[in-house]
């Protein structure tokens, strides 16, 4: 009797761990591309109404405090953003500067069509979401 309780046990437990690595290979989280940011209000409340089992009350409520801590977060963002801005997009003209320096008048052509080219991919994307570093096209001058 004890060894079968014992092989139905290792049983389970090999069927669970197995279980376990499919949902966890078939999960899109593990995929997800860092450079998106971070989730969503609405991805972070999927995710924790499936894994908590949440009731309906409790999702509405728990969609307001995450809505509240989502402005909190873009609000301190803005501060630190309009903080450093200006440190920020001073560093990156004179890494700008020094590259420049280097490269001869075609690779300095190359360079600031692809810098264009990156820019406008960037705004694309970036429609709907935040700015996330500084905007420093109101420190850049025509020299």
């Amino acid at each position: 009797m004890k060894t079968y309780l014992k092989n139905l046990s290792v049983g389970l437990i090999a069927l669970g761990i197995m279980a376990s690595g499919t949902a966890i290979a078939q999960n899109g989280e593990g995929s997800r591309d860092w450079r998106q940011g971070p989730p969503s209000v609405e991805d972070v409340l999927a995710r924790m109404s499936e894994a908590l089992d949440l009731s309906g009350q409790q999702s509405i409520d728990l969609h307001v405090i995450l809505q509240e801590h989502a402005a909190e977060r873009t609000a301190l963002h803005e501060e630190s953003m309009a903080l450093l801005g200006p440190e920020i997009c001073a560093q990156k003209a004179s890494a700008e500067e020094d590259i420049l320096a280097i490269l001869t008048p075609d690779q300095t052509e190359q360079f600031l069509a692809l810098k264009e080219q990156r820019r406008t991919k960037a705004e694309e994307r970036k429609r709907g979401k935040g700015q996330r570093g500084p905007d420093c096209s109101q420190y850049e001058t025509d020299s």
